[in-house]
């Protein structure tokens, strides 16, 4: 009946026809929890420089920028990328390695034999790729760091277990640096080959030997026999490389300025030309030639 409809069948109490509302829904965890969350991640991560990195990446975010400076990774290039164990970016540093030299290849630029391995010019050209890695380096290490904290939130694993993960593929490493050393080493040693410079070529004539005289090379023969000796590589005008050595000597009592050309073959080298006081020596001439320089021999006559 209606009128029992408006009391309850068990206790007799009134009941109220009015909606009943149900208790509101569990409030939201607060936005602090997650980021406190996200923050712990990022510190396995990171490792013992968290806050220093933490504070970069805090700065960017309020600046909405993605410059920052970082001194580890101006002086020590990629092997700071390698010991925060980013390859990625190793493996770009080598190509822009490799391009430089290809250019450099290309326009036939001349290194200086004593200053082969720190050339002024290429470090001038090397430097704006140093500056850029100032630059970005924090900014790339936050969007490796975030890369690797939402792979890790997408693994059905508890806090704990992703923080182990994450220390595992974070944090600094030196097998990382070595392994940024022997991979920079392995460039250098294939780009020498495929890349040979000036410098390159005038040393396979220097550390060289001729059949005639297979205990002494070259270079020292000649750099000892020969007053202000000069290497230089020469092939711009020429479909052959070109090595020609300048020098003085004292040859029958007076001292002459001498001029000899190299050309380098598939698998060795010869004498191509030498000059003695702007004339040009015969075959016989610069077989005596070698003779003196390797036997220190100044026959009388001997350039007729």
């Amino acid at each position: 009946m209606e009128s029992e409809d408006a009391f309850c069948s068990r206790c007799g109490q009134p009941v109220s026809k009015e909606k009943i509302i149900s208790p509101n829904p569990p409030a939201m965890a607060p936005r602090e929890v997650e980021v406190s969350s996200e923050s712990d991640l990022e510190e396995a991560f990171v490792g013992k420089k968290y806050d220093f990195y933490s504070n970069k990446w805090s700065i960017l975010e309020r600046k909405k920028s993605k410059t920052s400076w970082n001194w580890a990774a101006f002086f020590l290039g990629p092997f700071w990328f390698g010991y925060r164990k980013m390859y990625i970016p190793v493996i770009l540093i080598a190509i822009c390695y490799f391009l430089l030299d290809l250019f450099l290849y290309l326009t036939q630029y001349q290194y200086s034999q004593e200053s082969y391995f720190y050339d002024p010019v290429e470090n001038i050209m090397l430097f704006p790729l140093t500056i850029v890695f100032s630059l970005f380096g924090n900014y790339y290490y936050q969007k490796h760091t975030n890369r690797l904290v939402d792979k890790v939130n997408l693994q059905p694993f508890n806090q704990e277990q992703k923080r182990t993960w994450l220390k595992g593929k974070g944090g600094t490493s030196w097998l990382g640096v070595a392994f940024t050393f022997l991979f920079l080493f392995i460039y250098g040693f294939s780009s020498a080959f495929l890349l040979p410079t000036n410098v390159d070529h005038i040393l396979t004539v220097k550390d060289g030997y001729f059949y005639e005289y297979p205990t002494t090379s070259v270079g020292d023969a000649f750099d000892d026999f020969f007053g202000d000796p000069n290497w230089e590589y020469v092939s711009s005008d020429s479909p052959f490389d070109i090595i020609r050595f300048t020098g003085s000597a004292d040859l029958d009592g007076e001292y002459v300025d001498i001029v000899i050309d190299f050309i380098i073959t598939e698998d060795s080298f010869e004498i191509h030309s030498s000059i003695v006081d702007g004339e040009f020596l015969t075959d016989d001439g610069i077989f005596y030639l070698v003779d003196a320089v390797f036997l220190s021999d100044d026959e009388s006559g001997m350039f007729n």
